[in-house]
């Protein structure tokens, strides 16, 4: 697939051989991935059809991407907690909130030990 000639790449032609499906739906996977930051081209002088690979530490930077959001939700929760009426039950924004805290405070801790173990 899209890591197993990282160097080269594959083409949409090639990838669409591979998984058996048409390259239309190559094509439409390929932006997607590109989009998210999970692909790239590759240059390849002389060869007129482009080439596509997963992008080196692609899945550490999307997910880095995805904690921003997280950090969102939790001061959701505790904007919520403040503003919360009084007599109003806070147990699903206090789990939420406690449960974003504790992913904001583990992640940087497994990131770290992801890039260490890495080549």
């Amino acid at each position: 697939m899209l890591c197993s000639r990282p160097a080269t790449g594959h083409t949409p032609a090639e990838l669409a051989g591979q998984l058996q499906v048409s390259r239309a739906a190559i094509s439409g996977a390929l932006q997607h991935l590109k989009l998210m930051g999970l692909s790239e081209n590759v240059p390849n002088p002389g060869e007129r059809a482009g080439r596509y690979r997963a992008r080196p530490g692609a899945w550490a930077a999307l997910t880095e991407q995805g904690n921003r959001k997280l950090q969102t939700l939790h001061g959701l929760a505790d904007e919520g907690l403040q503003t919360l009426p009084e007599g109003a039950d806070p147990t699903a924004l206090e789990e939420m909130r406690d449960f974003y805290a504790l992913w904001l405070e583990l992640f940087p801790v497994m990131l770290r030990e992801w890039q260490e173990r890495r080549p």
